[in-house]
C-alpha cells in the first residue's frame, strides 16, 4: 500500500513538471461550490404521510418535498385575490413562485359578493401549471354571532367569543357548528381530490399565540379540536388529499397534536427587515421533532436571504410572505431581493417545477 501511494505521488508530481515545461499551467482543481445546507443524511424524515393510501399526487407532493429538503427551498406567496401576488410578481421579476398560498376565510359565510369556490378554483388553476397550493383557513366564528376569528381578548373590540372547549360537548350548538363548518370546506377539499389536486393543509394556525378563537382556552381544546378534524376529513369524508401541517407558536409543546396527525411544521415569522436565515429556530424545531418533520416558514413578513440560508444550513422547506406590502414593499422584501431569490439555483420557481400528476 505504501509503494503505491508513492507511485501514485511521483506520477502526479510528473504530470505538473511536464505541464509546465510545455508552457501550460499546471491543472488546477475547480473551485469547491457552497455544499447544499444541510445533508438529508441529518435527518430521518417521515418516508410517508400520516394519512392511510394517499392519493398519487399526495404521496408525489410529499416526496418532492421530502427530496428537496436540505437541498433546496420552495418560493412561495400568500394571496388575497386571485393571483394577485404571483401576478405582481411575474410583472416585476419575471418569474413567479412555486407554491400559492390560498385561504378559505370567506367561504361559507354567505356573502353575495364572494364565489365560495374561488380557493378551489385557483388552487386547480396553479397545479395545472405544476404549482403547489397551501391552504389555510382563517376560520370566521362558528356561531355568526360575529364575523371575527380574532378574540376579544386580542385587542378587537368586536372580536368573537366562541367557546373551543365545547369540543368536548358533542351534543352542544357550538360543537355542531364546528363539524358544520368543517364539513363545508371538507366538501370544498373533496372537489380537489376529485380533480386529482393535492394539498398542503395547514389548519388551526398560531393557535398558541392565543388570538384566535381556536387558541383562546388553551391547549387541550385546540389539540382536541384539530384531532376532530383531522379524524372528520379523513375517515368521515375520506379525504386522502391532504398533507397536513401544524403551525408551531414558541413554547407550544402541549398543542402539538401528535406526530400521527401531522406530515409537516411550520413556523410564521414577522421580523420586519430581517434577512437573516433564522437558523437557531431551524434548528430548535429539528430537534424539538426529531428531525422527522420537514420545517418550513409558512408565513413570513422579511423572508431569508439565499446567501444567508446556504451559509448557515438553513434548510427550510419552502418560505412564503403575506400579501400586499409584507410582498410588495422594500421595507420587508425589495424587489432586488425577490429577482435575487427567483435567480439562484437553490431557490425552485414555479417554472422550475416538475409535474407532480398520474
Amino acid at each position: 500500500m505504501y509503494t503505491f501511494r508513492k507511485a501514485v505521488l511521483f506520477i502526479a508530481m510528473l504530470s505538473i513538471a511536464v505541464s509546465c515545461k510545455k508552457g501550460s499551467d499546471p491543472v488546477v482543481a475547480p473551485p469547491v461550490t457552497t455544499p447544499p445546507p444541510v445533508t438529508p443524511s441529518k435527518f430521518n424524515i417521515n418516508a410517508s404521510l400520516v394519512t392511510p393510501n394517499p392519493t398519487f399526487e399526495a404521496n408525489a407532493l410529499y416526496q418532492f418535498l421530502r427530496n428537496n429538503y436540505g437541498k433546496k427551498i420552495l418560493s412561495g406567496v400568500m394571496t388575497l385575490n386571485s393571483f394577485d401576488e404571483t401576478n405582481w410578481l411575474k410583472t416585476n421579476t419575471g418569474k413567479e413562485p412555486a407554491i400559492i398560498g390560498l385561504d378559505f376565510m370567506h367561504s361559507g359565510q354567505g356573502y353575495t359578493w364572494y364565489n365560495d369556490k374561488q380557493p378551489i378554483i385557483d388552487a386547480k388553476a396553479y397545479w395545472e401549471r405544476n404549482g403547489i397550493p397551501v391552504m389555510l383557513w382563517h376560520w370566521r366564528d362558528p356561531s355568526n354571532v360575529t364575523d371575527e376569528f380574532y378574540t376579544k381578548s386580542s385587542g378587537k373590540p368586536n372580536g368573537t367569543a366562541f367557546d373551543i372547549t365545547k369540543i368536548n360537548s358533542p351534543e352542544s350548538a357550538e360543537y355542531v357548528a364546528m363539524l358544520r363548518d368543517i364539513d363545508f370546506v371538507s366538501g370544498l377539499l373533496k372537489e380537489l381530490q376529485d380533480q386529482k389536486v393535492p394539498v398542503i393543509w395547514r389548519p388551526l394556525h398560531e393557535a398558541a399565540g392565543g388570538w384566535f378563537w381556536w387558541g383562546a382556552k388553551g391547549a387541550a381544546p385546540c389539540k382536541k379540536l384539530y384531532q376532530v378534524m383531522y379524524d372528520r376529513m379523513v375517515n368521515h369524508h375520506g379525504l386522502k388529499n391532504l398533507i397536513w401541517v401544524w403551525t408551531r407558536e414558541p413554547n407550544d409543546g402541549a398543542w402539538y397534536p401528535g406526530d400521527e396527525y401531522v406530515d409537516i411544521v411550520g413556523r410564521d415569522m414577522y421580523k420586519n427587515g430581517d434577512h437573516n436565515s433564522q437558523i437557531s429556530e431551524f434548528n430548535a424545531l429539528n430537534t424539538l421533532y426529531g428531525t422527522k418533520k420537514m420545517v418550513a416558514l409558512s408565513e413570513t413578513g422579511s423572508f431569508p436571504d439565499v446567501d444567508n440560508l446556504i451559509k448557515d444550513a438553513a434548510g427550510w422547506s419552502w418560505f412564503m410572505p403575506w400579501y400586499g406590502g409584507y410582498t410588495r414593499d422594500a421595507q420587508h422584501n425589495s424587489l432586488d431581493l425577490w429577482k435575487k431569490m427567483f435567480a439562484h439555483q437553490y431557490v425552485i420557481t414555479l417554472d422550475e417545477m416538475p409535474s407532480l400528476k398520474n
